[in-house]
């Protein structure tokens, strides 16, 4: 406590008797964490929940709209996908596009890369070398952004962080990902306990060329929000990403476009098994 206001509390109960103790002052509230200890309790959060989030399976429709820059639509791209988690790794299966079911070779294709996929992350060292490449990408990302005019709310029961998203004027940018990072304005809610991120939108405030404008341009205006949704069981799914603008990635041009993707139906299954019987081994004829 400090020290002027422990000497006024004194008086206080010195001259009103028992007023001070009748009501009592509130405790001062604790210190908001800053970026970095929130990136490592999200870490170490989604670390500890892997196995439990290998239990949901969600259903995701991505909605791609390319338009002209008076926003008439000139494509649209849907699609439907299944998604469940190995060791923590998000893998993603193809079931429909635009309203249609795929053809029976793109179904051979899928259940291809799909398998592919499962044995490569199965094994927890490359799903850990991944996880790890991911996590680093977002330390990167955050050295280059300060969260400013934070303050504390209780949102449901749970203690939530509140924050502008601003550039760090003293960081210089030597990444991508910071390069980015330099370029958003926006605001973004945490959960305090878990670290996850529940709520973010960023929009960009300047133009940005990556590698002199070879590998991509992102325009002044480019928006992107997502929300996290906490599952009764402590596992946090994003359940909605989307955003617009103005970009052109490598040698393909998008002028003016939107994109959403919404994720629900996500449902628990079991994945524990039990052997009957001794083991056997099965030849092939």
């Amino acid at each position: 406590m400090p020290y002027h206001r422990a000497i006024a509390l004194f008086a206080a109960s010195f001259f009103l008797g028992t007023a001070v103790a009748q009501h009592p002052q509130p405790a001062p509230a604790p210190p908001l964490p800053n970026a970095v200890e929130l990136l490592q309790r999200s870490l170490a959060s989604e670390r500890k929940l892997a196995a439990e989030q290998e239990r949901y399976e969600c259903r995701i429709t991505d909605e791609n709209v390319m338009t002209d820059n008076k926003g008439r639509v000139k494509k649209t791209l849907t699609e439907v996908k299944d998604q469940f988690y190995v060791n923590g790794i998000p893998i993603e299966r193809l079931l429909k596009k635009n309203g249609k079911d795929l053809s029976p070779g793109e179904v051979k294709k899928q259940d291809a890369r799909v398998m592919k996929e499962t044995l490569k992350y199965s094994n927890q060292k490359t799903a850990k070398k991944e996880d790890d490449k991911q996590a680093q990408q977002m330390v990167s990302f955050m050295e280059a952004m300060m969260l400013a005019n934070g303050h504390r709310e209780r949102v449901n029961g749970r203690s939530v962080l509140f924050y502008d998203i601003v550039p760090n004027p003293k960081f210089q940018a030597k990444s991508i990902y910071q390069r980015m990072a330099q370029a958003l304005l926006g605001k973004v809610s945490i959960d305090e306990k878990s670290g996850e991120m529940i709520d973010v939108d960023v929009h960009s405030v300047a133009d940005l060329k990556l590698a002199g404008g070879l590998l991509a341009n992102i325009h002044k205006g480019f928006w992107i929000h997502a929300h996290n949704q906490l599952q009764p069981d402590g596992i946090w799914l994003n359940d909605l990403a989307e955003g617009s603008g103005d970009a052109r990635a490598a040698l393909f041009f998008h002028p003016y476009f939107r994109f959403k993707e919404t994720t629900d139906g996500c449902h628990l299954y079991s994945t524990s098994a039990a052997q009957s019987g001794p083991a056997q081994v099965l030849k092939s004829k």
